[in-house]
């Protein structure tokens, strides 16, 4: 018996865990029975103990299997022309990373192209996973979805600038109130949250169904107005640069606060812990600043922000509210080192 341990125990320095397990389990059992074969009920228990000792050794053997990349999607683009959310495909991809070490790896998906109506609907019934759509808390809530508590523009949003059918640009200029502005009609999209802030405000909307449709309308003078929030404008007027009859509205600058978060399923929670956090992470060390500032500077210097005459409209009291986003808010209007 001692001689055959001693051989095992020489042999163990070249196999594996599992091979050693099964040679030592028969030589015990085979020794066993040569000197104990009136004993079936040691036996019995030997055998157990060999089973149990295999699964274990086993167990540790088996290399680690990596964990599953979290999926998270996003909607994607109405139009090639349509770069509206790019810097919200970037943030969330850099909180994304930010959580890397902490939470595993992740993969970013993208719907096929869709309105923001039915990416609301397709979240709602978890048609894709962890669907993230952004909108404003309005219409999150009323889709039945919760957010991401993190203002992913950074409060930019608040301020718009319009095109203008090109023939009324002298018309807006003289704009020096809400009043005067409602004398001119303004598009916006199909149910987008701005509707009930500019109608609140008196002021004359139409909706329509497509995003590049607005763009038309103004130019061909359906419309005089199509006001968009600065992070969204700069990639628009390269987009629709030298298009007959639209050009870019010089004079007027509209404000009113309207956040915007990520909105998904409840039973989303990993996708939306971790999103929040890495955006926080992101806020804290500098980066998400700097992500903003690398979509924004092309177009402040061409928008003049500060130059502008400054209209604030008043969002309607029942407008709900996620969170107090005072300590993410940038403001654009402050000059540098005030």
């Amino acid at each position: 018996m001692g001689a055959h341990w001693d051989a095992l125990s020489v042999t163990a320095n070249y196999l594996s865990p599992p091979e050693l397990c099964v040679r030592r389990g028969r030589g015990y059992i085979a020794g066993m029975s040569r000197r104990r074969r009136s004993l079936p009920v040691l036996l019995g228990f030997s055998v157990l103990l060999g089973a149990m000792g295999c699964a274990a050794l086993r167990a540790v053997a088996a290399p680690a299997t990596p964990p599953a990349a979290l999926i998270v999607t996003l909607r994607a683009p109405d139009s090639r022309a349509d770069l509206r959310n790019a810097f919200v495909r970037e943030a969330v991809d850099l909180a994304l990373r930010r959580t890397q070490a902490s939470d595993g790896p992740y993969r970013l998906a993208v719907t096929k192209p869709m309105n923001k109506p039915r990416a609301l609907r397709e979240a709602a019934r978890q048609a894709e996973p962890n669907l993230l759509v952004v909108t404003s808390t309005e219409s999150g809530r009323d889709a039945g979805l919760v957010p991401v508590r993190f203002p992913i523009h950074l409060g930019t949003n608040r301020y718009r600038v319009c095109f203008v059918h090109a023939p009324r640009q002298p018309a807006v200029r003289a704009v020096d109130s809400v009043a005067a502005l409602a004398q001119l009609r303004i598009v916006q999209g199909r149910n987008w949250p701005d509707v009930a802030v500019l109608r609140a405000s008196g002021l004359n909307v139409a909706e329509v169904g497509t995003y590049d449709a607005m763009f038309k309308m103004v130019a061909m003078g359906r419309a005089d107005l199509f006001c968009r929030n600065v992070l969204e404008i700069g990639h628009e007027i390269q987009t629709h640069d030298g298009a007959p009859g639209l050009a870019l509205e010089d004079s007027l600058l509209l404000s009113y606060d309207l956040p915007q978060y990520l909105y998904t399923h409840a039973d989303n929670r990993q996708a939306i812990d971790r999103v929040e956090r890495g955006l926080k992470l992101a806020f804290s060390d500098g980066s998400l600043q700097a992500l903003l500032r690398r979509y924004m500077q092309p177009s402040l210097a061409l928008l003049n922000l500060p130059q502008r005459r400054l209209l604030a409209l008043q969002v309607p009291a029942s407008m709900r509210v996620e969170m107090d986003d005072r300590p993410y808010q940038i403001d654009l209007l402050r000059k540098p080192g005030r």
